[in-house]
């Protein structure tokens, strides 16, 4: 877990490697309560999203996802539309995003031998893919649930990028693995002998970009997906999350349907996820 605290409209950017922390019911120290955009108090991240979950399906139309759906379907497929009006911090965004990158490499976080493969998740019109992760990978796969956004990715990445574009949300994608992982038992019937040999389990992806997206995710879909991720790494790959965090508890956005947390709440999502940070 590599953390690098930007201020202002940059966030945090944060770096996950794997440990072998279990599953289970997410508990997090030190996160009281919050507000949303209408001004309601909430006194614990339960009440929350009982009050956001139980009210419809969160696929529905009236629901958690098909309320953030409906709403980017209607932004512009701009650098502006995408950034919320923000589109003058795209340059400062890149390369602080680059920095970091090369730190991760200087630091022995990510070791690349030769040009592989990254995920840009919630990658919207590829402008993090065409300003940063294209410059480093053969490939980059765009993982993006509007469909006007990533066709208009598609065309801004034309001749740039041997990877895919997927149609999905976070909570849904599952990262595609590399080799598979089995046990391959040979038995010599004339030696009387068993050998067995394990061939071992690779992801498929260096880096697993997630930036500016996750607060779309539910707390349950949030490890589950971060779970995914790890799943879906190589032997020395990464995940990084650069996200907007809020001073404590969490404000919950009631028109684009997302969550700003404060580090103390992300920290413990991907703690319960078997996340570690690995540098700082």
């Amino acid at each position: 877990f590599c953390l690098l605290q930007n201020q202002q409209v940059l966030g945090e950017s944060i770096c996950f490697s794997s440990n072998n922390m279990g599953k289970g019911k997410i508990f997090i120290d030190g996160v009281e309560g919050g507000t949303d955009s209408m001004g309601n108090t909430y006194y614990s991240r339960d009440e929350m999203w009982k009050n956001e979950l139980d009210r419809a399906d969160p696929t529905s139309e009236k629901g958690w996802y098909g309320k953030g759906i409906k709403y980017w379907e209607d932004v512009p497929a701009s650098v502006d539309g995408v950034l919320g009006g923000f589109g003058h911090v795209t340059d400062v965004d890149l390369e602080e995003s680059e920095l970091f990158y090369q730190t991760l490499l200087r630091e022995g976080h990510l070791k690349l031998t030769e040009p592989g493969r990254a995920a840009d998740c919630g990658a919207g019109i590829g402008r993090i893919s065409k300003g940063f992760l294209c410059n480093h990978f053969k490939a980059v796969d765009l993982v993006e649930p509007v469909a006007h956004f990533l066709q208009t990715a598609e065309k801004e990445l034309s001749g740039f990028n041997d990877g895919n574009y997927i149609q999905i949300g976070l909570q849904d994608w599952v990262p595609q693995q590399g080799a598979q992982s089995c046990f391959v038992i040979f038995l010599h019937l004339d030696l009387n002998s068993l050998a067995s040999y394990r061939l071992s389990l690779l992801g498929l992806y260096d880096v697993i970009w997630i930036q500016w997206v996750i607060g779309h995710l539910t707390d349950e879909d949030f490890v589950a997906f971060m779970m995914r991720c790890k799943r879906g790494l190589k032997e020395d790959g990464v995940i990084v999350l650069k996200e907007n965090a809020c001073t404590e508890g969490f404000i919950v956005d009631k028109e684009d349907s997302s969550v700003t947390r404060s580090a103390v709440y992300l920290e413990g999502l991907c703690k319960a996820a078997g996340l570690s940070v690995v540098a700082q």
